[in-house]
């Protein structure tokens, strides 16, 4: 991706309505890099919160929740919106969320590089809200803690501070950067869910770790993972792609 990209995703429940998009911002509008096409209002935001996008193409009438819904979800959001829909009677509402642009179906690629451009126009002011968004979520994240309940206590312990978590049976080790262990009575897939948010991921049906933590992978022997206290986690063959990805 270059300076110049905008990376962009289209949020539409029905698939002929992201093709046609699809095909307009990729003869139209070059500068746009598609990232993900969402087919509904959770799987939008589980790409935006992700992905990053400076640019969202938002239908509004989806099952399982609207587009709305979506924008809603994030308080302060960094990117733009560019609503495009069947409906012509949610303009107001539209303007309420400070959207970009509001296009109606079936699209007209005019109308579609028009508000591309206006975009353009305005980025630098989108950059230095996705700049504020990050620097915000860093800061939120630094000192959080979590409850690791024991037989007789509850420990309460920074995730940044989290090395690795082992599963052992319905239980999980937790593995910190003193060397302390931590043996928790819930199962490893309940803190997959907990930490995902987190900058852990799971490199083996045993192990999640925290990617901060990771201090080299070595790809003989199968593939492994060095953590920073020095200890070895096995990467799956199935995961060895996702680990990749996560350290480039």
């Amino acid at each position: 991706m270059t300076e110049n990209t905008i990376k962009a995703i289209i949020v539409d429940d029905e698939k002929n309505g992201r093709e046609n998009l699809r095909g307009v911002l990729h003869e139209f509008c070059p500068e746009i890099e598609l990232v993900a096409e969402a087919e509904n209002a959770l799987q939008a935001i589980d790409f935006i919160i992700k992905l990053k996008p400076y640019l969202v193409f938002l239908d509004i009438e989806m099952p399982g929740g609207n587009g709305f819904k979506v924008l809603e979800y994030f308080k302060e959001p960094w990117f733009s919106v560019i609503f495009v829909t069947a409906y012509n009677h949610y303009a107001i509402q539209a303007i309420r969320f400070s959207a970009l642009d509001y296009i109606l179906k079936p699209i007209d690629a005019l109308f579609v590089k028009t508000a591309v451009s206006r975009y353009i126009d305005q980025k630098s002011h989108v950059d230095q809200r996705l700049k504020q968004f990050l620097n915000n979520e860093i800061r939120s994240k630094e000192n959080k803690r979590i409850a690791l309940p024991m037989s007789d206590k509850i420990n309460y312990v920074e995730i940044n501070r989290i090395v690795k978590c082992r599963g052992e049976a319905n239980y999980t080790r937790v593995f910190i950067t003193t060397g302390e262990e931590h043996i928790v009575s819930k199962p490893l897939v309940e803190y997959e869910d907990i930490l995902a948010g987190y900058g852990f991921i799971r490199t083996h049906k045993s192990f999640i770790v925290n990617v901060s933590h990771i201090q080299s992978f070595v790809k003989s022997d199968g593939g492994y993972l060095i953590m920073s206290d020095q200890t070895i986690v096995p990467v799956s063959r199935r995961k060895k792609e996702l680990v990749l990805r996560e350290l480039k």
